[in-house]
């Protein structure tokens, strides 16, 4: 499924070398928050949603041509998440999540630019257990976002990042059960960090 991916990804690691000055780092850490994973009915509603979780991201890219970039995002969280039926909440564990992007950016006005990429989205839960029974699922993965740069100290800028991307998600385990359709999965995440100055 993740194939494709390689492709640009590939070409970008065989094509001309990138001069440092070139090519752009950043790291940021934030918080996440997801749709619900799973809705049913068995006589009651019952759901299971992951909690707002705590993420990092590490992404690096180079020009392409005059004002836009491509590169890739790397980005873990790791939170709980619980089900809920008739009110009542039963703790599930610990979920993490890891997904990987390859996408473009440009600029919008000034500091903020626009990006958008596909990649995949990997679970990674703590314990083969409930729907994860089969172990965890790698899905493909749509996001777009925005980021706002301003200088912080020779070489280095303040970055502030709003991302949205979804998946559709299902796992082995509840196909076993007779779970046909996948659940489109939204997620939302704030972040700052810092960026290498690409100016």
């Amino acid at each position: 499924m993740l194939k494709p991916l390689l492709i640009p990804i590939l070409l970008l690691a065989a094509g001309p070398p990138a001069l440092p000055a070139q090519t752009d780092y950043y790291a940021r850490v934030g918080a996440v928050g997801v749709s619900t994973l799973v809705r049913d009915f068995i006589g009651n509603e019952i759901t299971v949603r992951q909690s707002i979780a705590p993420m990092v991201a590490i992404g690096a890219s180079m020009p392409i041509s005059p004002g836009y970039r491509a590169g890739g995002e790397v980005t873990a969280a790791s939170g709980g998440f619980d089900a809920e039926q008739d009110g009542a909440e039963t703790d599930l564990g610990t979920l993490r999540t890891a997904s990987l992007l390859a996408g473009l950016d440009g600029p919008i006005a000034g500091a903020l630019r626009w990006r958008v990429g596909l990649g995949g989205m990997m679970y990674l839960p703590a314990d083969d257990s409930g729907i994860f029974l089969e172990g965890g699922p790698i899905r493909f993965l749509a996001g777009a976002g925005a980021d706002w740069r301003r200088a912080a100290f020779p070489g280095w800028d303040l970055m502030v990042s709003a991302r949205y991307d979804f998946h559709r998600f299902s796992t082995d385990e509840l196909e076993r059960r007779g779970f046909s359709q996948a659940q489109g999965v939204s997620r939302v995440s704030l972040s700052v960090g810092l960026a290498r100055g690409a100016r």
